[in-house]
């Protein structure tokens, strides 16, 4: 193998490295750790709620819910098939199908109250609401029928009608936009290290 693949594979490594541990630090808050975190999230998202499903034995599962139970619920699959019945004490990650939401008329008030229930308190989001008001900011507070934002660089929070919000998601931190320019940069110096090499190995 010439010197020039040799250095273009390492670089090739060193980012894909870099990209797994961005993977893991990103997904890191989504694992639930025992049965009773579980049973509180099925309880709200609720029946209907489209999720994403991984077992502790490495199974993954789509669907939507379709029945609550004592000791675990019923996931209805997203592809034709029979219900399947998951223990909550077998989940590993439980979350929804989405974490955004946009409105395609009037607001969903259900559907915004999942998603808030999965982004959960301290979750830095983006939220437009039917008067056509943007926030950036992070949850601090989840109720029955409104949820609580404080804005950056505020100090005064700001409470939202389910039924108000048109558009909403997670809004990515400082430390989430850094991680990618590096990995952004990593990726463009590698690129142009191996054409360089390239070039040379070809005079």
């Amino acid at each position: 193998m010439n010197s020039w693949r040799k250095h273009t594979v390492i670089g090739l490594v060193i980012c894909l490295m870099q990209l797994s541990l961005a993977d893991v630090a990103l997904s890191a808050d989504t694992t639930l750790p025992n049965p009773s975190l579980t049973r509180q999230r099925v309880d709200q998202f609720g029946v209907g709620a489209k999720v994403k499903v991984e077992l502790t034995n490495g199974k993954k599962f789509k669907g939507s819910i379709q029945s609550v139970e004592d000791g675990g619920f019923v996931l209805a699959a997203a592809k034709a098939g029979s219900p399947t019945r998951v223990l909550y004490g077998d989940v590993a990650q439980l979350n929804l199908a989405k974490n955004t939401y946009k409105a395609t008329g009037q607001p969903d008030s259900v559907e915004v109250r999942r998603v808030v229930a999965e982004l959960g308190v301290a979750h830095h989001i983006m939220v437009k609401t039917s008067e056509a008001k943007e926030y950036h900011g992070n949850i601090v507070a989840i109720e029955a029928e409104s949820f609580t934002v404080l804005p950056d660089h505020t100090a005064a929070p700001i409470q939202i009608a389910y039924n108000n919000v048109q558009q909403m998601g997670p809004n990515m931190s400082r430390t989430s936009w850094i991680v990618i320019a590096v990995l952004v940069g990593v990726a463009v110096v590698v690129t142009v290290y191996a054409v360089v090499f390239a070039v040379y190995a070809n005079h």
